[in-house]
C-alpha cells in the first residue's frame, strides 16, 4: 500500500499528486517549487503521524480476531480527508510560518488491495505489586500477532507482535491496534519513527549551525519571547514568537539544524546499514568521519590524520549529514533530500545515484531532488537494469561489465517519477512520469533532453 498526496492551487503550483513509496524522484526547472512541495509533503507526513485514527469498520472475525480492511481504510481516508480540509492552512503555516495560499489538500490510498489481521492470544506474566514487600503474583495480558495479506494472490506475511500488560477489552484492541496498524502503513514500522529534510544548502547550515543557535537565543531574550506572553511587560508569547519566523527559517530546515546540533553517534551500527556506511567511505567521501564531543572530523583514506570537518572538501561537507543520518542513534523512516547532486563530479554523481536506491532497498522512503542530467540518467539506467527481464546470466554480465553489485538494483518496483514543468504565467504544473518499456527507454527527461539538443546545436554553430 502506498501513500497519495495531493494539492490544488498550493503557492505557484497549480495541481499535483504524489505518490510516496520506496523511492519518489523530483525533476525540473529551477524555482519551480520542487523544493516548496518537498517540505510541504514532510509536515504532512510528520503531522498525520500523530493523529489518532479511527477504529470505524473494523471487523471483528471471532473472539480473537479483529480484520483491518478495505472498509476500515475507506473510513481512515475519509477521516485523513476531513482532518487536512480543517487544519490545511495550520499545517502550511506550521511549515512555512507564514500565509501561503492553498486550494486543497487531499489523501489517498494506492493498492487498496492489502487486508492487516489482528489475532490474539492470552498469555501470563509474573508482576509485582510495586511495594517495597515485591510480591510477585501471576498476571494476565494479552499478545497481538499482526499480519498483511495481499488481495493479489492471498498470500499472508507477518509484520510484528504486540504485547499488553494487561487484559484489555475489545474496544481497547481495536483503537490500540488501529493506531499501530496506521504507524506500519505511513512509517513500515510501529516504533517511534521520524522523518528528516536534507536541504540544498547542507554545507552553509552545518558550519554556521552553532552560530545560528546562538543568534537565536540572543533574539528570544532581546524580544522577550521567554517572558510568556507578560503583557504588560511587553512580553510576546513563545508561540507566536515561533509563529512570526524571526529567524527566516522554515521548520524542515529548522529541525535538519535541530538534528545536527543533537546528533548521537551509535556505539553499534545497524546491520543494514552498516554496508551502507561503508559504500559511502569507499566510493564517496574516500575516508571516515569521527565525532569527537560537539566536533566532527574526517580522515581521508591512507592517511593518519583527521582535520576538522570544516576543513574537508566541500564533498564531505555535503555527504557528511547522510553519513550522521546512519550512524546516529535515532531512525528516519522518511529521508527527503534536496539536490542530491550537489557538489559532486559527474562520476561520483553516478555513486550517488546507487546510494539511493541501496537506501530505498533498506526500507527507507527516500523523496529526492535533482537538477542533473546526469544524476537522472544514471538513475534511470539503474531503473531500467532493475525492472529488466533479462535471464539471471545475462543480468549478472552485465553487472560485472558495469562495475554494479546486485545491491545497485532496486528490488521494489514502488518508483515514482515527477517532471516539475514552469509555464508563462509564473504558476507550474507536476506531471507523473511513466516508466517506458515500448520503446524501453525507461523515464523519458524531455526538460534535460532539450537543455542538451540546444548545446550541441550551439557547438554546431560555433564550428561553422
Amino acid at each position: 500500500m502506498e501513500l497519495l498526496f495531493g494539492v490544488s492551487n498550493f503557492g505557484k503550483i497549480r495541481n499535483a499528486q504524489i505518490v510516496m513509496g520506496g523511492l519518489t524522484l523530483f525533476v525540473g526547472d529551477n524555482n519551480s517549487g520542487k523544493t516548496f512541495l518537498m517540505q510541504l509533503l514532510y509536515g504532512l507526513v510528520r503531522d498525520l503521524g500523530k493523529l489518532k485514527v479511527t477504529s470505524e469498520g473494523v471487523r471483528e472475525l471471532t473472539e480473537d480476531g479483529l480484520e483491518y480492511g478495505s472498509e476500515w481504510s475507506a473510513r481512515l481516508e475519509g477521516q485523513i480527508n476531513q482532518y487536512l480540509a480543517k487544519n490545511k492552512k495550520r499545517i502550511v503555516r506550521s511549515v512555512f510560518h507564514r500565509e501561503i495560499p492553498i486550494e486543497r489538500i487531499y489523501f489517498r490510498f494506492v493498492d487498496l488491495g492489502e487486508t492487516y489481521l489482528c489475532r490474539f492470544k492470552d498469555y501470563e506474566y509474573e508482576k509485582t505489586d510495586g511495594k517495597e514487600s515485591g510480591v510477585v503474583e501471576r498476571a494476565r495480558g494479552r499478545r497481538v500477532t499482526v499480519s498483511v495479506t495481499d488481495g493479489a494472490d492471498g498470500r499472508e506475511k507477518r509484520l510484528f507482535v504486540s504485547r499488553f500488560g494487561y487484559y484489555p477489552n475489545m474496544y481497547e484492541l481495536k483503537t490500540s491496534m488501529a493506531q499501530r496498524v496506521w504507524k506500519k502503513i505511513l512509517w513500515g514500522s510501529v516504533v517511534n519513527d521520524d522523518a528528516l529534510f536534507l536541504p540544498a544548502s547542507r554545507t552553509g547550515l552545518q558550519l554556521l549551525g552553532k552560530y545560528f543557535f546562538a543568534e537565536r537565543d540572543r533574539l528570544l531574550f532581546e524580544n522577550d519571547i521567554l517572558d510568556f506572553g507578560d503583557e504588560d511587560a511587553g512580553g510576546k508569547d513563545i508561540e507566536d514568537g515561533v509563529e512570526e519566523n524571526e529567524l527566516g527559517l522554515t521548520s524542515p530546515v529548522y529541525d535538519f539544524l535541530q538534528f545536527l546540533l543533537r546528533y548521537n553517534p551509535r556505539s553499534e551500527y545497524l546491520p543494514g546499514d552498516r554496508g551502507l556506511i561503508r559504500f559511502m567511505e569507499e566510493n564517496l567521501i574516500d575516508g571516515k568521519l569521527k565525532q569527537m564531543g560537539e566536533e566532527t572530523f574526517y580522515r581521508p583514506s591512507h592517511s593518519r590524520r583527521e582535520v576538522p570537518l570544516y576543513l574537508a572538501s566541500s564533498l564531505v561537507n555535503e555527504l557528511a549529514p547522510m553519513i550522521k543520518v546512519l550512524t546516529g542513534r535515532r531512525e528516519y523512516k522518511y529521508i527527503f533530500y534536496d539536490e542530491i547532486e550537489t557538489c559532486l563530479h559527474p562520476l561520483k554523481q553516478g555513486e550517488m545515484a546507487r546510494l539511493i536506491i541501496r537506501l530505498a532497498n533498506s526500507g527507507r522512503h527516500m523523496v529526492v531532488s535533482t537538477h542533473s542530467d546526469t544524476m537522472a540518467s544514471k538513475l534511470n539506467n539503474l531503473l531500467l537494469l532493475s525492472f529488466s527481464e533479462d535471464s539471471k546470466e545475462n543480468r549478472e554480465s552485465k553487472l560485472g561489465r558495469l562495475w554494479l553489485d546486485e545491491e545497485d538494483l532496486l528490488t521494489d518496483e514502488k518508483v515514482h517519477v515527477y517532471q516539475f514543468v514552469n509555464h508563462s504565467d509564473g504558476s507550474s504544473e507536476v506531471q507523473e512520469l511513466e516508466f517506458q518499456k515500448a520503446p524501453y527507454v525507461g523515464y523519458d527527461f524531455k526538460l534535460f533532453m532539450k537543455n542538451l539538443d540546444e548545446l550541441y546545436e550551439e557547438t554546431d554553430i560555433i564550428l561553422e
